[in-house]
């Protein structure tokens, strides 16, 4: 039993990390955006996918028919997001991220384009991943299992305390971030109006006309409101009632 679970929890890792090279990299490079950490951690892993991965593969049997688990994983993967952003929502009291623009969503919080994509990827993660991944784990001891699974545990949590220290009175602290950019931008860029970019973008452009005031207003950020802003850029908005 020890043994499966570890499993299990490797399975996640993986899952996870496999989500953070779709979001970092694979999505940026194909929609023409820099690429960037998209996580929530500091980490090379997304956890609601490791989430997602696991959950509709213990729920769903390889066996099923591939409609049935394309549909099934696709409402299961996209309750889960659902309930990861109203979540983290109620907790910082910002939008991390916004579907909005995107046809069919739900409360900007889920979409079509989202239902698709995890549909797909629940019916190759039950029918091939992971029970190959699984028969490939497996084959190693217990203990070393056992370790591995544990180590890296010990590491998510370590990061995941890091972040949340990191992100205390995250609220307020953007409200500046927000206020000080603008800021910047009303002395560098001419004929600049609030309200008509987001705040990457205006990094963006004043990087652009005047990198010594780039580099003036990045020496007295933080590093992780910067990455945390590259990564969701959604958080400039305030909660929607």
């Amino acid at each position: 039993m020890e043994k499966y679970v570890s499993s299990l929890i490797i399975s996640f890792f993986i899952y996870g990390f496999a989500g953070w090279i779709w979001e970092s990299f694979i999505c940026p490079l194909m929609t023409g955006h820099k690429i960037k950490n998209s996580g929530f951690l500091n980490g090379p892993i997304v956890p609601i996918y490791g989430v997602g991965a696991l959950v509709v593969s213990l729920l769903f049997s390889p066996s099923e028919s591939y409609l049935s688990i394309f549909i099934e994983g696709a409402f299961v993967a996209c309750v889960i997001e659902y309930f990861t952003s109203w979540a983290m929502e109620a907790l910082y009291h910002r939008r991390w991220w916004d579907y909005d623009d995107k046809a069919f969503n739900v409360n900007g919080r889920v979409c079509l384009e989202g239902f698709l994509i995890f549909g797909l990827f629940s019916v190759i993660a039950v029918k091939f991943i992971q029970p190959t991944l699984l028969s490939m784990i497996m084959v190693h001891g217990e203990v070393p299992l056992i370790m591995l699974a544990t180590i890296l545990c010990a590491i998510l949590l370590v990061d995941l305390g890091i972040t949340i220290t990191t992100l205390a009175n995250l609220e307020k602290r953007i409200d500046e971030f927000v206020r000080d950019a603008e800021e910047y931008a009303q002395r560098v860029l001419d004929g600049f109006e609030q309200g008509k970019k987001s705040i990457i973008e205006i990094l963006e452009t004043i990087r652009l006309t005047d990198s010594s005031a780039y580099q003036e207003f990045l020496k007295q950020k933080k590093f992780a409101e910067k990455r945390i802003l590259k990564a969701f850029p959604a958080l400039t908005n305030k909660k929607k009632k």
